[in-house]
């Protein structure tokens, strides 16, 4: 009897979203140390230009999508199982996984948006955006419970990004790639 596939558990798909997080911040070390400190260097730019944030943005959506167009799993995903793929089953072409990127990109801002508000007290060169942080923390954190609260209602745990996309992320068994079964002795 064939495994049943079926949707990820929103669980599962944090503690990939950590794991891939925590990659993602070893490579913008990476890139910060090999390709911004140099450049910002030769033309004497001043650090967190923006340069190097698109740059960095640059390889975010890159290391997503590229993992993802290419067996559909980055390697958080590969360690809790999970795959992303479109709605009939097929892998996500390298456009598609760009577009997801962007929009789990922003699903990820809007969920952090809370937080990021909290520096805002203590930047004093962002006083201006004061009377603004609990409005939009508020609405942040109601769009992103919303979307949570959607996606348990759906019966194949669609996020915001899947259904831009048009993918779903699903839970593989526990050997996708059964051995052979040894001949029966006679």
């Amino acid at each position: 009897m064939p495994d049943l596939i079926v949707p990820a558990p929103l669980w599962r798909r944090f503690a990939a979203a950590v794991y891939d997080g925590l990659l993602l911040v070893a490579l913008w070390m990476v890139t910060l140390l090999i390709a911004c400190l140099p450049l910002n260097a030769l033309f004497d730019l001043p650090p967190g230009n923006a340069m190097n944030r698109v740059l960095l943005l640059g390889v975010g959506l890159g290391f997503f999508a590229l993992f993802w167009s290419r067996g559909g799993q980055t390697l958080g995903m590969r360690a809790w199982r999970l795959q992303v793929r479109r709605n009939d089953g097929a892998p996500l072409r390298l456009p598609v996984a760009v577009v997801r990127a962007m929009a789990t990109l922003l699903f990820w801002a809007l969920a952090l948006t809370p937080a990021i508000g909290r520096g805002v007290h203590r930047a004093p060169s962002l006083e201006a955006l004061l009377p603004h942080v609990a409005t939009a923390s508020v609405v942040a954190a109601g769009l992103v419970l919303l979307a949570l609260v959607a996606a348990r209602l759906d019966g194949r745990r669609r996020l915001p990004q899947d259904w831009i996309a048009g993918a779903e992320v699903v839970l593989l068994p526990l050997n996708p790639f059964p051995a052979e079964k040894p001949a029966r002795r006679r």
